[in-house]
């Protein structure tokens, strides 16, 4: 697949601008749906999807302004902005919500970063790439005519109401396939009104600018239920207006995607009459995504929806005391245990997405009492707002040191399990505090490994306590469990889908190159 060197299409003023802006509105959208939405799992907040499409679209209308648009150009500009953005994440900003910084680490970063970043930004150039080739814009005269599309030869009136029917038809099947077969649940009114919403626009513009002709019915079908379950991850629960409720990652990319990726591709069947030659190979595609969606383990119907992680220890540990809550060289001998079971609900800035769960018990003895602490309920933002919690639970994260996220007086830590509460401390068995703030971390390695308990360490308000605080380390794990294997699985099918994506438009935009030379 030698790609040619030739020197790239030059586009007009307006024509550099819109393909620009194109390009940056399809990259966001498959950083957002794929990097962040499946191989991430996490929501940088809006400040990040907003800067990053401005960066993307500068980088972009530049390059295209010099080179031209290609195959060859794309990936130049390309590996010219992955450089910009990791330099621009390493050194100029942090991510999150304005209150809450958060610097990435270097997996996020440089390890992983580069790679995704790389594949999520190409995707949406090539998909640009692709959709241009086949809208076939004017060069000088601004405006735009499509190829192949039923929406070019039909007028404004008959397109809005064929892509109001094909989206009513589409939700229909969706309801059937992916929420009364594969979730088992009703998901609202609301959420049927905000899916017809996205799903007319969508197949308005896709109709105008893309078409249905050739392969244009089975992307576009991909690209519906893609935009559908970007939107339920990031913005769309169910059970409105009764409730509110979040799927999990493994409901949107389990059971909600091949449901609705099955039901657009029967809804679009339906509504534009395939050619007879294809009708044969939707059934078996059909029937392979319902099975593989069946197939799929839900965990999510028996415990609570998250990645689940726990740890203990007990015997002997050692107590902090003096000024200084984390000052390991003034301890005192104590001796108990501690149990810690976690559910990570999704790394989302949105608080009101947050659905982390914590059950923390310890106990243990020292020179001035029993203790007894429970922590029952997450923290999912800091009492003052100073750094971020991760909404309670965060897992493999780094914090301390010179992170910003911490205290700076213990040294960089890249945890197993981290959690922030809310919780409950006995002393003697009188209760001395029913709602004060809980920090854990377990760790296997780096330079303190061992379970650490602190209790109430900023504001140091515990009466009746040395200090006013806790802070107990055990120096020994017992029993972690960590989702390794979901959190493999997780990234071999982000990596299947980048790459997949990346195939499927290097080959649709190389098909289209073609036919135009």
């Amino acid at each position: 697949m030698a790609l040619s060197m030739r020197a790239g299409e030059r586009l007009s003023i307006r024509g550099t601008a819109k393909f620009g802006l194109l390009t940056g509105l399809c990259a966001i959208f498959i950083d957002a749906a794929i990097a962040h939405g499946l191989f991430w799992e996490n929501d940088p907040y809006w400040t990040y999807w907003i800067t990053k499409s401005f960066l993307i679209a500068t980088v972009f209308i530049i390059g295209t302004a010099f080179l031209g648009i290609g195959l060859v150009q794309g990936f130049l500009i390309t590996a010219v902005h992955t450089a910009i953005l990791e330099i621009y994440y390493e050194w100029l900003a942090p991510i999150g919500l304005p209150q809450e910084p958060q610097w990435l680490d270097d997996n996020h970063l440089w390890v992983t970063g580069v790679p995704v970043h790389y594949l999520a930004i190409l995707i949406g150039y090539l998909m640009a790439l692709w959709i241009w080739r086949r809208a076939d814009p004017v060069r000088e005269g601004g405006s735009a005519r499509s190829a192949d599309s039923a929406g070019a030869r039909a007028t404004p009136a008959a397109l809005a109401v064929s892509a109001l029917v094909a989206t009513a038809v589409i939700l229909v099947l969706s309801g059937v396939i992916t929420h009364a077969i594969l979730l088992g649940e009703f998901p609202g009114i609301t959420y049927f009104v905000q899916h017809l919403l996205i799903g007319f626009v969508f197949l308005y513009l896709w109709s105008a600018y893309v078409g249905a002709g050739e392969r244009g019915w089975i992307v576009g079908a991909l690209m519906l239920s893609l935009v559908w379950t970007t939107y339920g991850i990031y913005l769309g629960p169910v059970g409105l207006p009764e409730k509110v409720q979040y799927l999990t990652h493994h409901q949107h990319w389990s059971r909600v995607f091949p449901g609705d990726f099955l039901a657009a591709l029967i809804g679009l069947f339906i509504a534009i009459r395939l050619l007879p030659s294809l009708s044969a190979r939707v059934p078996a595609a059909a029937l392979s995504l319902l099975a593989l969606a069946l197939l799929a383990p839900d965990s999510a119907v028996a415990k609570p929806r998250g990645l689940h992680a726990g740890a203990a220890a007990s015997g002997q540990a050692h107590r902090v005391l003096g000024p200084n809550p984390v000052d390991f060289r003034s301890t005192q001998p104590a001796n108990g245990s501690i149990s810690i079971k976690v559910v990570e609900g999704g790394n989302r800035w949105s608080h009101v997405q947050a659905r982390d769960a914590i059950e923390l018990a310890a106990e243990f003895t020292a020179s001035d009492g029993r203790y007894r602490i429970v922590v029952d309920r997450a923290m999912p933002r800091h009492p003052l707002g100073a750094y971020t919690t991760w909404n309670g639970v965060a897992l493999n994260h780094e914090m301390h040191g010179e992170t910003g996220i911490g205290t700076s007086k213990l040294p960089l830590m890249m945890p197993e399990i981290s959690l922030y509460g809310w919780g409950k401390v006995w002393r003697n068995g009188q209760l001395v505090a029913a709602m004060t703030p809980v920090h854990a971390m377990v760790s296997t390695g780096g330079s303190m490994p061992g379970v650490m308990l602190e209790v109430d360490t900023e504001e140091k308000t515990l009466r009746d306590v040395a200090g006013g605080y806790l802070t107990v380390y055990w120096p020994t794990v017992e029993g972690l469990r960590m989702p390794r294997e979901t959190l493999r699985n997780v990234q071999i099918l982000g990596w299947v889908g980048l790459i997949g994506l990346a195939l499927l438009f290097f080959l649709l935009a190389r098909n289209a190159e073609r036919r135009r030379a």
